[in-house]
């Protein structure tokens, strides 16, 4: 009697073929033990398998290929379906830490641990995640946890070791990078690394001994010459020092901080022109290093290009805001052109960064005083004398000093990322940054859509018929929006209405879209779908005149912080001008579960009229009622960005990012890096 496999038997039976059929794997015991406990399983359970399995893997080979925000999307699928696979939370974790998104990586770790307490790599990474964000005592408590679960692991003293030297305790570094040498002698960064204990330690025959061991393993790394090259930097071995920097050139002619290094060699040696040259290779590999173009700046000073010295320091001002040194050195450049105006600016500026710098005061006294403001001159002269007296015991520290000079050359590690490590900055950075668009009635192709039923009804009743012929309607953004053809609405005339007015929304006629949202709504009094769009295209046109008008009205980040909801000198368009989108607005009857959008829209329309502080209120309403709007989570964060409050703006893009937005890793790149 011929048996008839079930769709379940079939599965096996598949399985155990390509069990079989895998290179190099023959039937043995133990393989037919795994097997027979798999066809133990029921047909679901091993359906619900495979499944986790394959996004588990997917997640993997996205990670493997730096694709992170794929990988994040397709995490999010296994974790919804299955909660507590503990694996999945650890890759997002993963996933979110190499976005630099330090607070969705340690909420993910954490999960995980929450998950399985005794889990060491997620351990392992929660505290290089809090490292990272300057929790020192909390990350070695995770360290620490991880040493214990395995103690003869190198990775957990490696990284408490790193910790260690980050907390300013070399001694105990050195320690735990010796415990690595002695569990794998060949680990490299170990040797590296504890020659940089050693010369925080002040013992730099030891840190070259150990540079020199790091290059003798493995002679075509290019950190261990990088790093010897510094420490002979430091010690004016200039010439030993350049040759250094030119083997790690040659071994790697993409890290920016080498180039950067080998130009301030150069300057030491008087080899301008040179360190000029390797200082802009240093800025073309990494464009926004407001370190090096802070350094190119003295330089061209030093040579006398006084204008492209100014740009340097407007550039690095730009850039780097809070450096007190930019501002005063461009006061003193301005002071030598004697535009005597400008240098007040930036001595003013430099002030306001750091009230007690007495050589700011003084040199503002000096500008006064070519412009005959005596009293102002004897006021900034007697503060600075004060400033002087105040740290009388210890006044020669830099930022107080009233004597030194700051045009020497500086050299710190903070400016320099490699490129590598970001591969999705490039791809991102032609996205505008500005308030994501408003939420609006827009039609989509059936086939790029996975479901019809969205749970508003006004939207899931015209669908019925759409879906069958190919479209949908959603709520979402307008770029994503196509047309409806006009023989699939000629039936309806409310649909026909709508889809005119999207069709001229979609090319900016605010005007005709209007008309036809209005007709709209005489077909369908009151239609949440036509208020919807209506209110969104009066508040469009309202900030489109008012840009035209201004041609300033966008939001940048070179503002001031915005304290509270006054309108400042910025012209924004007043808030009276988008009345009748808010009454519009205040119109619409929606169930709780979508109040979501009036309450996007209207956030949208006070963050464009300035009203900031309500704009958060807002979109913290709308989260409360949709946790996964992704642009209000964006917006939100932007506005935090805007406000300086780096920290909740950081912990928002993250959780955009997570939902699908990757332009937010674009501004955690720029705002979260620690």
């Amino acid at each position: 009697m011929a048996i008839r496999l079930t769709k379940c038997a079939t599965q096996r039976q598949t399985i155990f073929l390509k069990i079989k059929k895998k290179k190099g794997l023959k039937p043995n015991f133990t393989l037919k033990i795994a097997l027979l406990a798999l066809l133990l399983f029921t047909c679901s359970q091993t359906n619900a398998q495979l499944n986790k399995y394959y996004f588990y893997n997917k997640a993997r080979k996205h990670i493997m290929l730096q694709e992170y925000t794929s990988a994040i999307s397709t995490l999010n699928t296994l974790i919804e379906s299955s909660s507590n696979v503990t694996e999945a939370w650890y890759l997002r974790g993963l996933a979110k830490y190499s976005l630099n998104d330090m607070p969705g990586a340690l909420a993910d770790f954490s999960k995980a641990i929450e998950l399985n307490p005794v889990f060491s790599q997620a351990l392992l990474y929660r505290g290089i995640t809090l490292s990272r964000q300057k929790k020192y005592l909390q990350s070695n408590n995770d360290f620490e946890m991880v040493i214990e679960l395995r103690p003869n692991w190198h990775d957990g003293y490696y990284s408490r070791g790193v910790n260690y030297l980050l907390m300013g305790q070399p001694k105990k570094s050195i320690q735990d990078f010796s415990k690595v040498i002695d569990l794998d002698p060949k680990n490299i960064d170990a040797w590296i690394n504890r020659g940089t204990a050693h010369v925080h330690n002040a013992d730099s025959m030891r840190a070259l001994n150990d540079y020199q061991k790091a290059i003798t393993l493995n002679p075509f790394y290019h950190e261990g010459y990088s790093k010897r090259g510094r420490l002979l930097m430091q010690m004016k071995s200039f010439y030993l020092a350049h040759d250094d920097f030119s083997k790690a050139i040659e071994l790697d002619s993409t890290s920016s901080i080498n180039y950067f290094f080998r130009g301030l060699t150069y300057s030491y040696i008087d080899s301008l022109n040179r360190a000029i040259a390797d200082l802009n290779q240093s800025i073309a590999i990494t464009p926004n290093n407001a370190l090096s173009i802070y350094n190119r700046a003295l330089l061209y000073w030093r040579k006398g290009l006084t204008g492209l010295a100014l740009d340097d320091f407007t550039t690095v001002a730009k850039l780097n805001p809070e450096n007190v040194l930019v501002y005063f050195n461009r006061g003193i450049l301005h002071l030598e052109m004697k535009r005597y105006h400008e240098s007040i600016n930036d001595f003013t500026q430099a002030i306001e960064v750091f009230p007690d710098f007495a050589n700011a005061y003084k040199a503002r006294a000096n500008a006064h005083l070519h412009l005959n403001n005596y009293h102002q001159s004897k006021l900034d002269n007697s503060y600075a004398q004060s400033i002087a007296q105040k740290y009388s015991n210890n006044h020669n520290q830099p930022l107080t000093d009233t004597s030194a000079v700051f045009d020497k050359l500086i050299a710190f590690n903070s400016d320099f990322t490699p490129q590598s490590q970001m591969p999705l900055i490039d791809e991102l950075s032609n996205y505008s940054i500005d308030i994501l668009p408003f939420i609006r009635v827009i039609a989509l192709n059936s086939s790029n859509i996975d479901f019809k039923n969205q749970l508003f009804t006004p939207i899931d009743t015209l669908n019925k018929k759409l879906y069958k012929k190919g479209y949908v309607l959603s709520l979402g953004t307008p770029e994503n929006s196509i047309e409806l053809p006009e023989i699939i609405t000629q039936n309806n005339p409310f649909l026909h209405y709508m889809a005119k007015g999207m069709s001229y929304s979609n090319t900016n006629r605010y005007k005709q879209a209007i008309d036809y949202y209005h007709q709209a709504l005489e077909t369908s009094a009151n239609n949440p779908l036509a208020l919807i769009n209506l209110s969104a295209e009066m508040a469009d046109m309202v900030n489109f005149i008012s840009t035209f008008e201004s041609n300033n009205s966008k939001i940048e980040f070179e503002k001031q912080p915005v304290k509270n909801d006054k309108q400042n000198s910025t012209p924004y368009t007043p808030l009276e001008s988008f009345e009748q989108p808010i009454e519009i607005l205040n119109r619409i009857v929606l169930d709780s579960t979508n109040q979501y959008i009036t309450l996007y829209n209207k956030a949208n329309i006070y963050a464009l009229a300035n009203q900031m502080n309500t704009a958060i209120e807002l979109y913290t309403e709308a989260l409360a009622v949709n946790p996964k709007l992704a642009e209000a989570w964006y917006n939100r964060g932007l506005i935090y960005f805007m406000q300086k409050q780096n920290e909740e703006g950081c912990v928002d893009m993250g959780k955009a990012g997570e939902l699908g937005l990757k332009q937010a890793y674009l501004l955690i790149y720029r705002f979260c890096k620690r």
